[in-house]
């Protein structure tokens, strides 16, 4: 049997007719989407054989201990080029109203994102595209809570990831920075929320639950 792993759905005026014509091209027997939990439903309808998305897939993210007395700002970790305008709108607006205390970086490896969340309290995390991205796990991986900025429908059929007691959700500007404050208001209390590692699968698990009809 054979699984075709597909990453982001974003790329391209049609993507899910790409994916179609990847599988025309070469039949394969089920899709795993790494990426769009929330997209599984769109697929189905349109191609023959299983779809799930089952994450973080057969990924891995690098562990850190989070430190003692770790800084009480907000984190943001990535780009804000060109191809990031939401995720730089955001931020700037952050920095501009200076309501919150927020420490904008970038890293050139999983590793020295994984030091850098563990020395801080909170991290912010922009999914773009409708992805759950890998920054989701990064941040689990490195013993820190995190706000999202996006809708817990982005986790799909996993509800259980979007209520994790270590995962907070905001859908506004407003919204962001009231969470924020409450929550770095307390630092005890932000230190003592739970924060377990990402749900990892064995692969032979998850090729099986894959290929399951």
């Amino acid at each position: 049997p054979r699984v075709l792993a597909c990453g982001g759905l974003h790329h391209g005026s049609s993507p899910i007719e790409t994916l179609a014509a990847y599988l025309e091209a070469e039949p394969h027997d089920a899709v795993l989407l790494t990426f769009n939990p929330a997209l599984v439903a769109q697929v189905r309808q349109r191609l023959r054989v299983p779809v799930r998305s089952l994450p973080p897939s057969f990924f891995r993210y690098p562990a850190a201990v989070p430190v003692a007395q770790p800084r009480r700002e907000l984190l943001h970790v990535g780009s804000l080029g060109p191809h990031h305008p939401r995720r730089r709108e955001l931020v700037t607006a952050l920095q501009a109203r200076g309501r919150v205390p927020l420490r904008h970086a970038t890293t050139s490896s999983p590793e020295e994102a994984a030091a850098l969340y563990a020395q801080h309290a909170l991290v912010l995390n922009v999914p773009l595209n409708h992805d759950l991205n890998h920054r989701f796990f990064e941040v689990m991986a490195a013993g820190v809570p995190q706000v999202v900025f996006g809708d817990p429908g982005l986790v799909g059929e996993h509800r259980h990831l979007a209520e994790r007691p270590d995962v907070f959700w905001a859908s506004s500007l407003e919204q962001l920075e009231e969470l924020v404050l409450q929550l770095l208001a307390e630092p005890e209390r932000l230190r003592a929320i739970p924060v377990a590692p990402p749900p990892y699968w064995e692969l032979k698990d998850l090729l099986k639950a894959a290929l399951a009809p």
